[in-house]
């Protein structure tokens, strides 16, 4: 039993943040009303540059075409894909708002990586799209998120206050994280698994104090919506997976490279989508409002890792039975 709530640390403590918060608020409005989020964020990411390996990304390099549809997929397809289905949605606008946030991230830092690394896949180029994506993405989704969700007419978002934001508690902490690596990888590499139980309780504290601040309005959604949300979700993820195979059956990617953009570019990453819901303005979005927008990004991000987890067991099945 504790082996299993090791193993899926991030999903259970996830689920459990989202009754906590619901049943037993007080102690999560607290914490929200001190500058805990924030210092979260920054954690998560510190942890991230110290687990961070990029000394097989120039390996990557090679595969130029796989690299370039993964890097625009991850960061204008898809965002706009997305983000056009979820307004179109018969849901709770705080959902199609969460949905379409989601939808706008880079690619996730290490589900990814290990999902392509069981399908038998091209790990270094996989790790070169997590590098450059989630740092190139820092820069654009800013600007991308509001130009779309202004377009649609649903949140006037400040992109230059959003990016400074985002490039000092992201950034920033990355950096130093991955400076330090550079003196302590021995370290960090034998820690790696208590690091990301840490990074994995920080991440979940996030998602516990908007549910917390928004209790109140989460008693009056509807089962109903709660359902066309989960489905809307796989449906949204299900799509990416066939834009991606697609494109990469026409570039004729060989079999490893071909895994790795599918599955890389079809995946979001939660921590950066709580980093922005976070520094959203409460002036844009108030702040029990985020705790409904906090919703559609959970659901999407483990119904991403169910099925990637699935169809990756099935490529290194098949990758093993022709070895």
């Amino acid at each position: 039993m504790l082996g299993f709530l090791q193993r899926q640390f991030l999903p259970v403590g996830l689920v459990a943040a989202a009754i906590t918060g619901f049943f037993l608020p007080a102690p999560g409005i607290y914490m929200a009303g001190l500058p805990t989020q924030y210092i979260a964020v920054a954690f998560i990411f510190l942890l991230s540059g110290l687990m961070l390996k990029t000394d097989e990304v120039h390996a990557a390099l090679v595969a130029w075409k796989a690299t370039t549809w993964g890097c625009f997929s991850i960061l204008f397809a898809t965002p706009v894909i997305g983000t056009a289905i979820a307004f179109q949605l018969p849901m709770e606008p705080a959902f199609q708002i969460g949905l379409a946030l989601f939808c706008c991230m880079p690619t996730t830092v290490t589900s990814g990586i290990a999902l392509t690394a069981q399908a038998r896949g091209n790990v270094a180029l996989a790790l070169f799209l997590t590098v450059l994506t989630n740092t190139v993405g820092i820069l654009t989704v800013p600007f991308v998120l509001a130009h779309l969700l202004g377009a649609l007419g649903q949140v006037e978002l400040s992109a230059g206050n959003l990016l400074y934001r985002l490039c000092f508690s992201i950034l920033l902490p990355l950096g130093i994280g991955k400076y330090l690596r550079r003196h302590v990888v021995a370290w960090a590499e034998a820690q790696r698994s208590r690091l990301s139980l840490a990074s994995n309780a920080a991440l979940i504290s996030i998602p516990w104090m908007k549910f917390s601040e928004s209790s109140e309005r989460l008693a009056q959604v509807e089962t109903a919506s709660l359902l066309v949300l989960v489905a809307s979700g796989l449906a949204i993820h299900a799509i990416y997976l066939v834009c991606n195979g697609g494109v990469c059956a026409l570039l004729r990617l060989e079999s490893a490279a071909r895994k790795t953009v599918v599955l890389m570019a079809s995946q979001k990453t939660l921590p950066v989508a709580m980093t922005v819901l976070a520094f959203l303005p409460d002036a844009a979005v108030s702040p029990e409002l985020k705790g409904l927008i906090a919703i559609p990004c959970i659901t999407f991000h483990l119904g991403q890792i169910f099925m990637d987890a699935f169809i990756a067991t099935r490529w290194g099945i098949e990758e093993a039975g022709d070895g």
